[in-house]
């Protein structure tokens, strides 16, 4: 790595440190925001506590000292009479009595209020901050985790990215230099027209045909790799810029929107319930008091004003560390690479369309369910407040009249209080759910706007004529011996040499290249009838997924290839190792687990790791995309659990195959530490970015395009690019489209793409010719292009030139190949068409 890049790494590993803290700080202030709460309600509670022994200690006293003045009334001459007219001394004595006991009563009614109700109110309070501190908590640990996650998949898209970036930059030197050593030879003088110098053998070489025909196609070979390095490294570059857009949108979602539902949920009920309990202690004020009193007016004023917005927005304007939003990720570029926007020219095109309508769709049926919740969160929020609001008999009205007329349907406070536990574990429940679709929300969004400003890119270059920068030669059908559906693996592996089957090769780059974000992928069931078309397909090894002719379904593919990891006996995960993966499963998660977990794997075949190596660095890959096609590690485990393995004898599936899942499903998130690296397991590895790989004969320049009608010419062609203008020669009606039809002096004849030139000293002597016939081929437009009239009826004459011999030969080669076409197969994708008849 450059020095430019390690610092452009340090950076990025600051800034996710320092997000990684400010997130730890988040959590650390819902703790200290809920013990200063707790904190506030017991301080308030023993205050109440301490209020309500002293107004019971008052109360006591008062009805003490009433009694004794009572005592002593009693022994009053006129009391010992019973005169009904008392003295008025004696009257207002008797008063003064009554008046103490009543205020003895009420103080100690208050008192049993403030030491009973109203503190076990507070204490209740209490626990309810705690609890909701503790699921709110829960939420934004899942949040930022969910933050951490998008943040995290940045960083192994930039490796992979700066991975082809590399290789696409190495492959245009190789392009360059073979272009360069080309052009040198090119360049050497001719010794036709060269002055005298000295004689053959002495000085300088003539260069001959076959180093310039050497050197021509190994300018095409590296001209294809350098067209497939730079698909790849321009896919690469799209997942990483959406992949970073989506991080980006992620983390303005948490700080400016979930962190403010997380504050209200940690609030719910604290302030509701503190005025309640305040208010119910003014009550006891006024009823112990007997009437309204000044000096509660300002507690009044008090409990009217509490704002739960204001004080959310006090906390947060008080730790401006944690709650900030912090800067975004920004772009980092391979060396060289100036382009910093997600490109859709040539065939990327029609994937970044197809992908586009598949994230249009996902987020129409997120707009519903988020609005569908956001109603239910609306309605759940009023039961609350309601149970909330809804007075208790808590025993403050007693000794008081009304108490006598309360309603005997009033709900018991512990049901009350069951119900009031019950909505708030559906409405965080809810909640919970609402904040992460509206996490998938903004990531999808993200990425559906840079979908649509490359697509209008790529229609605006196209308006103006632009020629797409990639482009993507077709892959001819690929053939392989050996068996397509393998019952044993180790078996096919030591027959055919072939480490991954081609089913498992084909059925993931084409998933790769066309489903990553198809949604249900591995889970919808494909047609069986498909299914079955592409393992017979396999079976005669073909490829039908290289180039189909008609579109495959999606899940047809998915449908071949569980198929085809169901059918292998033994499992690749045998019963015997279900025990050790159970195991591993059950240990907490961390490094130990996954080194277990690598040792249980290491007791298995090397061709067996090899393809699970292959296959779950592909579900790994597959699982990054679960926003957008449902499918996360857990989903494909329960998918592939029983494809990739057998549960012992004996052993009940309802209960064992969630586990043995749980255990495919620690494999799909953790593949490079479950399984050995490639220094240590050689065989092939899992690309992320893929392209339809051409072989090195399909843009050789010795596969030149024959003489065609226009519009006939083969794929990968144009008539301009034909050595021999149509109008050069006359041409029979109806042409196919491989073969040209000339007709010259009346005689008709079918003209390859490369045209075999045999000297005209060679004749057929029994069935073979005595100088072996040499293969010219023509010449690209480019650079063999006639330059006159008459050097093209020159071309044209060296054709015709042919004796009858060679005509007889050809004649007879020409009806071998059109009786091997018509053995062939009908249906094969991208067959040549059958030699039209004479």
């Amino acid at each position: 790595m450059s020095t430019h890049g390690k610092l452009r790494k340090a950076e990025y590993d600051a800034q996710v440190k320092e997000l990684r803290s400010q997130l730890g700080e988040q959590l650390r202030g819902l703790e200290t925001q809920a013990e200063a709460k707790q904190q506030l309600l017991q301080d308030l509670g023993d205050f109440l506590r301490r209020k309500g022994e002293l107004e019971l200690e008052y109360g006591r006293g008062l009805e003490r000292a009433a009694e004794r003045l009572g005592a002593r009334l009693r022994e009053h001459p006129a009391m010992r009479r019973g005169d009904q007219d008392l003295p008025s001394g004696l009257q207002c004595c008797q008063a003064v009595l009554l008046q103490a006991r009543q205020a003895g009563r009420e103080h100690g009614a208050l008192g049993e209020a403030c030491v009973g109700p109203l503190n076990l109110a507070l204490a209740q309070l209490s626990d309810d901050v705690g609890r909701l501190t503790k699921k709110a908590k829960e939420l934004q640990q899942r949040s930022q985790e969910d933050l951490l996650a998008a943040v995290a998949e940045v960083q192994p898209a930039l490796r992979t990215y700066q991975g082809y970036q590399a290789e696409a930059l190495s492959a245009e030197a190789k392009l360059r230099e073979a272009e360069r050593q080309e052009e040198k030879r090119r360049g050497r003088p001719n010794p036709s027209s060269a002055p005298p110098g000295p004689p053959a053998g002495v000085g300088a070489k003539t260069p001959r045909r076959g180093s310039m025909t050497k050197g021509e196609r190994l300018v095409e070979k590296r001209l294809v790799r350098a067209q497939e390095a730079q698909l790849k490294a321009a896919k690469a570059r799209n997942d990483y810029l959406l992949l970073l857009g989506a991080a980006n949108a992620r983390l303005r979602v948490h700080f400016l929107h979930d962190l403010d539902h997380l504050l209200d949920c940690c609030d719910l009920g604290f302030h509701t319930g503190l005025a309640r309990t305040l208010q119910r202690y003014m009550g006891a004020e006024r009823r112990a008091r007997g009437g309204p009193l000044g000096r509660l007016e300002g507690l009044d004023g008090a409990v009217r004003g509490l704002d739960p917005s204001g004080d959310k927005a006090k906390v947060m304007e008080a730790n401006p560390s944690a709650y900030c939003l912090p800067p975004s990720f920004e772009y980092q570029p391979h060396e060289g690479d100036e382009v910093a926007e997600v490109v859709a020219e040539g065939s990327l095109r029609a994937e970044l369309s197809q992908r586009l309508q598949q994230l249009q769709t996902r987020l129409s049926a997120l707009d519903l369910e988020k609005e569908e919740l956001s109603k239910t969160l609306q309605a759940t929020l009023g039961s609350l407040a309601e149970l909330m609001g809804t007075e208790e008999h808590d025993g403050l009205e007693l000794g008081i009249q009304e108490s006598q007329d309360l309603t005997p349907t009033r709900t018991p406070p512990g049901k009350r209080r069951a119900q009031l536990q019950e909505t708030e574990s559906f409405y965080l429940a809810k909640l919970s759910d609402f904040l992460q679709d509206r996490s998938i929300q903004a990531k999808l969004e993200s990425k559906r706007d840079q979908l649509q400003a490359a697509l209008k890119r790529a229609a605006s270059a196209e308006k103006l004529g632009r020629t797409p920068q990639h482009l993507r030669c077709p892959r001819p059908l690929s053939q392989c011996p050996g068996q397509g559906f393998p019952s044993d693996l180790e078996t096919f592996v030591q027959s055919t040499g072939e480490p991954i089957p081609l089913v498992v090769k084909s059925c993931i780059r084409y998933i790769n290249l066309h489903g990553l974000q198809h949604e249900g992928i591995f889970r919808v069931p494909g047609s069986q009838v498909e299914v079955s078309e592409l393992r017979n397909a396999f079976e005669r090894g073909e490829d039908p997924l290289a180039d189909p002719v008609t579109p495959i379904s999606l899940d047809s593919v998915a449908g071949a290839l569980k198929l085809f990891f169901r059918g292998l006996q033994p499992p690749l995960l045998p019963p015997e190792l279900y025990n050790d993966l159970i195991a591993t499963d059950q240990l907490p998660t961390g490094p130990y687990r996954l080194a277990q977990l690598h040792a249980v794997l290491s007791k298995l075949s090397a061709p067996t790791l090899v393809l699970l190596r292959y296959l779950f660095a592909f579900l790994n890959h597959l699982s990054q995309y679960s926003d957008e096609n449902l499918m996360d590690a857990h989903n494909l485990a329960v998918c592939f659990g029983p494809a990739l393995g057998g549960l012992p004898p004996g052993t009940d599936p309802v209960g064992a195959q969630p586990r043995f899942d749980a255990a495919v499903a620690a494999l799909v998130l953790q593949p490079d530490a479950a399984f050995p690296a490639p220094p240590a397991l050689s065989g092939p590895v899992y690309e992320k970015c893929m392209a339809l790989h051409v072989d090195d004969g399909d843009c050789d320049s010795q596969q030149l395009e024959g003489v065609a009608e226009e519009g006939d010419a083969p794929p990968g062609t144009s008539p301009s690019a034909l050595p021999i203008s149509c109008d050069d020669l006359p041409m029979a009606p109806g042409p196919q489209r491989w073969w040209g039809r000339p007709e010259v002096n009346g005689a008709r004849s079918l003209i390859p793409h490369t045209f075999p030139v045999l000297p005209e000293c060679a004749s057929p002597v029994d069935g073979e010719f005595k100088n072996p016939p040499t293969e010219t081929t023509l010449e690209p437009s480019s650079r063999a292009e006639p330059k006159s009239t008459g050097d093209r009826q020159g071309l044209v004459q060296t054709f015709t030139e042919v004796d009858k011999a060679v005509s007889r030969h050809m004649t007879s080669v020409f009806q071998e190949l059109r009786g091997r076409a018509a053995l062939k197969p009908l249906g094969a994708p991208n067959s040549p068409p059958a030699f039209p008849k004479e």
